[in-house]
């Protein structure tokens, strides 16, 4: 379209994205193929294709599939860390509050069978750039919904301890092969079967004291950021 002075104004191709826009829209578009085809679909060509875009300007943002994967797991875990810290209100107790969040992650791996997956490749831990940062005492102690003090020396081992049993649960269930069980209702069931097994052994390990077991409650519910 001509403009005054006889310039002609250039339209905007469809799929031009601002610098930020464009890594966003990749992030969401690998999300997505990840939930209906799995991680081992996802390749840049397709997602710049979709978008319009040209694969130098997906590279400008990732440099390969795995450092766009890696992104979409960092996400993801922000999502399921939210989804576990509600999954505690309501909870009676500190050990009510460890059972809920162990279920909720069974039960969302359940409900995102690739996103799951994504998250046990190896190749989503290799595409850090710097090592972890230990983390602080904090994060075991929400992770656990309080059940164990937050100044027990055993709070990281009960707490890993916690995390192994509800990631194989999750493969248990999201891969079928829980014995004896031929639905997914029941393997949800026996999953929580273990589950509630688990939590009463750090219920005997950590009775309840009441008054303290309710600001232990309080206090894992407002995980910090």
């Amino acid at each position: 379209m001509p403009a005054a002075g006889g310039k002609r104004i250039r339209a905007k191709r469809p799929g031009r994205f601002h610098h930020g826009d464009l890594r966003e829209a990749l992030v969401l578009a690998a999300t997505r193929a990840v939930a209906r085809l799995g991680h081992a679909s996802v390749s840049l060509r397709p997602l710049a294709e979709q978008l319009g875009v040209s694969q130098p300007a997906v590279y400008r943002h990732f440099a390969s599939r795995e450092a766009l994967l890696a992104e979409v797991a960092r996400r993801t875990w922000i999502e399921i860390e939210t989804a576990l810290l509600g999954a505690t209100r309501g909870a009676l107790d500190r050990f009510e509050a460890a059972a809920a969040i162990a279920r909720a992650f069974v039960r969302w791996a359940h409900a995102n069978p690739e996103l799951f997956r994504l998250l046990s490749t190896r190749f989503v831990f290799e595409e850090r750039k710097a090592r972890h940062p230990p983390l602080p005492r904090e994060h075991y102690f929400h992770g656990l919904g309080g059940a164990v003090p937050i100044d027990d020396p055993m709070l990281a081992d009960a707490f890993r301890a916690s995390w192994a049993m509800s990631h194989g649960l999750a493969t248990f269930v999201v891969e079928r092969v829980f014995q004896l069980v031929d639905t997914d209702e029941e393997r949800l069931a026996a999953a929580d079967g273990a589950i509630a097994c688990f939590v009463e052994m750090l219920r005997a390990k950590w009775p309840p004291d009441g008054d303290e077991d309710a600001a232990a409650v309080s206090r894992a519910r407002r995980r910090p950021g």
